[in-house]
């Protein structure tokens, strides 16, 4: 939210005991934290204190706005005082938003209750008839509305006529709300069937089979409803609010609600009703829709598909509901790209492009504060690999061994390496995960506000916005690669090329960028600074790689940190191998042989464990299939196989493989580092014991060359194979 809900003006240190104060605070820093709402209504309806619930009620409601319960709640709260003026405000409020049984029975009994048919006769019960109407009309198709139903024949069967016309008159509003009650499948349908074939029988026997067959078809559709129904939900879909996301620690049970609630609307959908008016079918799957809503608020998925539902047609009342429906999901979940692209895409398409800005901005700085947040947690727990175990930090040098000999010093900095713990280690992935994932979404969030400006105001908006993109320090490279594009799509062509050299200077060891600028350049056939390219990248990613083998080998770093820069010098090896081959393959097509070969010359000196039949058969695809592998190596599928060379080296660090970064490529996805999960599974193979006395020894380049200090299984075959046949018992 960009406002502040609370605004506290006491500024001195909060007692203990104010519990609402608190509350207070902490929705005021997370007003989505729906728990805490709840309790902050308790708190504040315990104390009584009318000003103080009612700004509470209204704050809430502001947000969850189509809480049948606690709209409920805070009109009897208004009842109980006899606010009669506050309560009509209320329930007009809330018609026009919220779909809740709950309170249509509540404005019922409301207006029962200034309506007194005792003493307002003729006209009070007509009024009391129109607020039943209006309620059954309201949610009457509800499978919970079977008490409001019960609570409208009661109303009309306790009706005492005074004359033999209103006798007929109040048999026939009995039957004609039946009619419209038991074709609608409810809870107890069975039930409300047996006490309506009773009251035609006892109403006149005679007529009773007449009417009862009427409607005795329709009935049985809506019992085959409730069995269908109760069969795909197993009666555990909760139509109260469900507070958790899909992506939370209740995931799973998130994943069951969403499931339950689409298998009802897609029932809805197939028409087992049978009816025949599309208006009624219409209205029967955007009221499901509607509570899925209700039901799972912080699920995009569901505002997002009842949209698309709505938006079928291009008519402009179904239009502006679209946006009414987005905007309130996206108030809910602010950080949606899904919700906030959808909205976006509706207000450019409506000329308010204005709004589609700031739909833009306020998701992108959004995002930015989580990342700062996450980046702040992920520096202190980085922070502490540097402080020893009596907490002196290793930089200020305050340790009691200040007299130690120089002999004597790296063994005594070694044992100040703060090693994390597991648990701590696995937090420190998930943030790190976190924190590129929300480069990644800020990155997708300012690449699309720049296309979509680039449609709607032209390319001197798309390159304002890239401008304000850029002072997001950690902005991805798709934000150069797209700029790039659009100024060359717009005929900027030179522009382009800036862009590029631009961003060559902030990711010139990104595999990622220098590959897009390879493609780029490939693609306009700019052959001199392709090769010049490939020679930078080829220098600095061999220069990076270097720089981390080496500092990999320093024995002041802890085991995660090694841990991380191992990947990373797998990984833009990788990136090296995808640009060699790009280039290859370029230059054996569209070049010469002499220049394919000299740059394969060169890959198999610095890759010279790679298998070269791998290397020599990858420009000869077909497309993307490697017919060489498949019919003449008998490799099945080679984009899914493990590359040959591999097979002949075996490692057990997940790595990212030259098909796989290539595969990644052609989809358009980023490098990452695995999850905290996929560690430990990687992990599991061996005890902690191991792990530990393995991580403990040295590594082996520290007893000489290779061919020293590696276990060479060639050299134990040949002595078995020397020695003398002994003779066996």
């Amino acid at each position: 939210m960009s406002k502040s809900v609370f605004v506290q003006s006491d500024t001195k240190k909060r007692l203990a005991s104010d519990v609402v104060g608190q509350l207070e605070e902490d929705l005021e820093n997370d007003p989505l934290d729906y728990a805490k709402w709840t309790k902050l209504i308790k708190h504040v309806l315990a104390k009584d204190k009318e000003e103080q619930v009612r700004a509470v009620y209204t704050k809430y409601l502001a947000l969850f706005k189509f809480d049948g319960e606690q709209w409920s709640s805070y009109i009897n709260y208004e009842l109980n005082r006899g606010e009669f003026q506050k309560v009509e405000a209320l329930f007009h409020q809330c018609f026009s938003i919220t779909d809740s049984v709950e309170v249509c029975r509540l404005y019922v009994s409301y207006v029962r209750r200034v309506n007194d048919v005792i003493t307002g006769g003729e006209k009070a019960r007509g009024t009391v008839i129109q607020a039943f109407e209006f309620a059954v009309n309201k949610v009457g198709i509800d499978i919970n509305s079977t008490g409001l139903w019960n609570d409208y024949l009661e109303f009309l069967k306790t009706w005492t006529p005074g004359a033999s016309w209103e006798q007929q008159q109040k048999v026939d509003l009995i039957r004609k709300v039946y009619k419209k009650f038991l074709v609608i499948p409810t809870e107890s349908l069975e039930t409300s069937w047996s006490q309506y074939t009773k009251w035609e029988n006892d109403v006149n026997p005679a007529t009773a089979a007449k009417f009862i067959s009427e409607k005795s078809a329709e009935f049985m559709l809506a019992r085959s409803w409730n069995t269908e129904w109760q069969n795909l939900t197993e009666k555990k879909i909760k139509r109260d609010i469900f507070p958790y996301s899909a992506n939370g620690d209740k995931a799973n049970l998130v994943k069951n609600q969403i499931e339950y609630w689409l298998k009802w609307i897609q029932m809805e959908k197939k028409n087992i009703l049978e009816l025949k008016d599309e208006t009624q079918l219409e209205k029967r799957i955007a009221y499901a829709y509607r509570q899925s809503t209700f039901a799972l608020p912080f699920v995009p998925e569901l505002w997002f598909k009842f949209s698309k539902f709505l938006s079928r047609t291009n008519e402009e009342a179904n239009i502006n509901r679209c946006i009414d429906l987005l905007s309130d999901g996206l108030a809910l979940n602010p950080k949606s790209l899904l919700l906030s692209f959808q909205l976006a895409e509706l207000y450019e398409k409506d000329s308010g492009f204005e709004k589609a800005k700031e739909i833009y901005n306020n998701l992108a700085k959004t995002l930015t504060n989580d990342h700062t947040k996450v980046t702040e947690q992920v520096s202190a727990i980085k922070a502490r690999l540097n402080i020893d175990s009596d907490g002196d930090n290793i930089e200020n040098g305050n340790s009691e061994n200040a007299n130690v000999n120089d002999d004597d010093e790296m063994e005594v900095e070694e044992k100040k390496i703060r090693q994390l713990t597991t648990e701590e280690k696995n937090v420190l992935l998930k943030l790190t995960q976190q924190e590129q994932d929300l480069v990644k979404a800020v990155t997708l969030v300012y690449v699309r506000f720049m296309i979509a400006s680039k449609r709607a105001e032209g390319i001197k908006e798309a390159r304002s916005i890239f401008k304000q993109a850029k002072k997001f320090v950690k902005i991805g490279h798709q934000l150069y690669v797209e700029n790039a594009l659009l100024e060359h799509f717009a005929d900027y062509k030179k522009v382009a090329l800036r862009i590029f050299d631009l961003g060559m200077k902030i990711y010139g060891t990104d595999g990622n960028f220098l590959l897009a600028y390879l493609n780029y350049l490939i693609s306009i056939n700019d052959v001199d600074n392709i090769r010049i390219l490939i020679q930078t990248s080829d220098t600095n990613l061999s220069k990076d790689i270097a720089s981390l083998t080496e500092a990999v080998q320093l024995s002041q770093l802890s085991d995660f940190e090694k841990e991380q820069k191992e990947k990373e010098i797998e990984l833009k090896k990788g990136y090296l191998k995808v640009l060699f081959k790009r280039y290859i393959s370029y230059a054996s097509k569209y070049l010469s042989l002499d220049v394919a070969q000299s740059f394969a010359n060169k890959f198999e000196q610095i890759f010279p464990d790679d298998d070269p039949i791998e290397l020599f058969s990858d420009r000869y695809r077909l497309g993307s299939e490697d017919m060489i592998a498949k019919y003449e190596l008998g490799v099945a599928d080679p984009e899914e196989a493990e590359p040959r060379s591999k097979k002949r080296k075996v490692s057990h660090q997940r790595t990212d493989s030259v098909e796989e970064i290539k595969e990644n490529n052609r989809r358009g996805e980023f490098f990452s580092t695995p999850q905290p999960q996929e560690e430990e599974q990687q992990k599991s193979f061996v005890g902690p014991t191991i792990t530990t006395l393995l991580s403990a020894l040295p590594n082996a380049s520290y007893f000489g060359p290779a061919s020293e200090s590696v276990f060479n299984s060639e050299k134990l075959i040949t002595l078995f194979s020397n020695l003398p046949n002994i003779p066996v018992d």
